[in-house]
């Protein structure tokens, strides 16, 4: 558990940056053009690690070196290099939005452990209030502590 007298987060977002953000992340999923894969597809298609990167840079120069002679017109320099073009561009976005991402998910883990280890801390305050009779307070506890049936051990009857 946390300490409960330090909150690291105690701001929300405001309808207008909530409207924003979306906004934005909006604007750049339209920006970026149309495609996904399935399943089955992400398993099997190949990725583009550092040496991969540097094979396709090596055949792109090979063929604007030698590839007229050798290469069939259907396997395109140009078509290779834009592709090759925009993989670079969409590593750039990706590793922002991974950045991002993080943030994201950082702050969710911050918020919901300090909301959590309060709220655990509320619920043993209610528990001993019922188990000294303190009126109100059983009900409370008993309505709180639905969230930990079935786990562990058996929780105490409070006696009043």
């Amino acid at each position: 558990m946390s300490n409960l007298t330090q909150n690291r987060l105690n701001v929300t977002l405001t309808p207008a940056n909530m409207t924003a953000i979306k906004v934005a992340i909006d604007t750049v999923a339209t920006q970026l053009p149309a495609g996904s894969l399935t399943d089955e597809e992400r398993g099997s298609f190949r990725a583009i690690d550092v040496n991969n990167k540097v094979f396709v840079e090596d055949v792109i120069t090979e063929m604007a070196i030698s590839g007229a002679g050798i290469i069939p017109p259907f396997l395109s320099a140009a078509i290779i290099q834009t592709d090759f073009t925009l993989f670079g561009q969409l590593d750039s976005i990706e590793s922002n939005l991974l950045g991002v991402l993080r943030r994201v998910t950082d702050l969710k883990r911050i918020c919901g452990s300090e909301g959590y280890d309060n709220g655990l801390a509320v619920y043993k305050i209610y528990e001993a209030a019922a188990m000294a009779g303190i009126p109100g307070a059983k009900e409370s506890y008993e309505k709180l502590r639905q969230r930990f049936e079935g786990q562990g051990g058996k929780p105490q009857d409070p006696q009043p």
